[in-house]
């Protein structure tokens, strides 16, 4: 079976670079438009289930491509929350790296915590909905730390930067999690799986 990670369209915050982590931030005009073209990428999927953050953001994401596709209620599930940067939250990139220097970092959920829920979760639902191919949609820094943990830290966090409203494809066979394409585009999705 198939887990297709989505992380949510554009945000305002994205636009000015700010670290939104836990903060409830809704999406802006480009980002329902990128959550539709992800909706017209899986229209022919047959996909049935589509689970979401519970952050706006992720939720109205995962809404617009259940409307436009599967049409069932999405399945909010807390374990796909943003990583809690703490007090870097709301701070620009440029300037959460000047505050990093302050070891200020003690305030964030830890990585390895943040990977170790999301790929709970991927099991979790991978195991109910055994055979079916499933959407989950979440967050840069969540989705990136699932990428960190497959790769054993050859992509992910720190190395990757995802696109808003991006795919990246997991396989789960024999209770076997592998990263097979991340970071697509939806037009880059529907050339890769057709």
């Amino acid at each position: 079976m198939k887990i297709y990670l989505i992380r949510h369209g554009e945000t305002d915050w994205n636009l000015m670079g700010k670290i939104q982590g836990r903060e409830d931030i809704p999406l802006n005009d480009t980002g329902r438009n990128q959550a539709l073209r992800c909706a017209r990428a899986f229209k022919e999927k047959g996909i049935r289930n589509i689970i979401s953050s519970p952050l706006i953001r992720a939720l109205e994401t995962a809404k617009i491509i259940s409307d436009k596709t599967v049409k069932t209620d999405v399945i909010i599930d807390k374990d796909l929350i943003e990583r809690d940067f703490g007090l870097m939250s709301g701070m620009t990139y440029d300037r959460s790296k000047y505050f990093d220097t302050f070891d200020h970092e003690d305030t964030m959920e830890p990585l390895e915590k943040v990977g170790k829920r999301f790929i709970g979760c991927i099991r979790r639902y991978a195991e109910r909905f055994s055979g079916q191919d499933i959407i989950m949609v979440s967050h840069g820094a969540a989705i990136n730390s699932v990428i960190k943990t497959l790769t054993k830290g050859d992509k992910g966090s720190g190395k990757t930067r995802l696109k808003n409203a991006c795919i990246s494809i997991l396989t789960y066979k024999d209770r076997e999690i592998n990263l097979s394409s991340f970071n697509l585009s939806p037009e880059e999705f529907m050339d890769i799986e057709g």
